[in-house]
């Protein structure tokens, strides 16, 4: 089985560069910090305008339990997330675990 973890988040009015930026930069972190497999990093180019997604794909759910369990116990995660504060929108991140068939 494999499984697409992705998370969305819609940027903020006027961020655009610094967001950019920093979905660029949490993703070489958190591969590299958690020896994860590549993160890759979106912009809608259609749709609702300034929404950024990172995607990986995992083997399966344990996988993604694992790597989520690393991240939300991690201090240096929450520092970088901390970060991007500015440049999203509070309350627009949405996640979604997807099953290939």
């Amino acid at each position: 089985m494999s499984v697409r973890w992705t998370r969305s988040a819609q940027i903020s009015q006027g961020h655009f560069p610094e967001a950019i930026s920093w979905a660029k930069e949490a993703a070489g972190f958190v591969e590299k910090k958690y020896s994860l497999p590549p993160v890759s990093v979106w912009f809608d180019a259609f749709g609702k305008s300034g929404v950024i997604r990172w995607s990986i794909d995992f083997a399966d759910l344990g996988a993604v339990e694992k790597a989520l369990g690393q991240t939300l116990g991690d201090p240096d995660y929450h520092k970088l997330i901390a970060k991007a504060a500015p440049f999203f929108i509070d309350g627009s991140t949405h996640d979604t675990v997807s099953k290939k068939l």
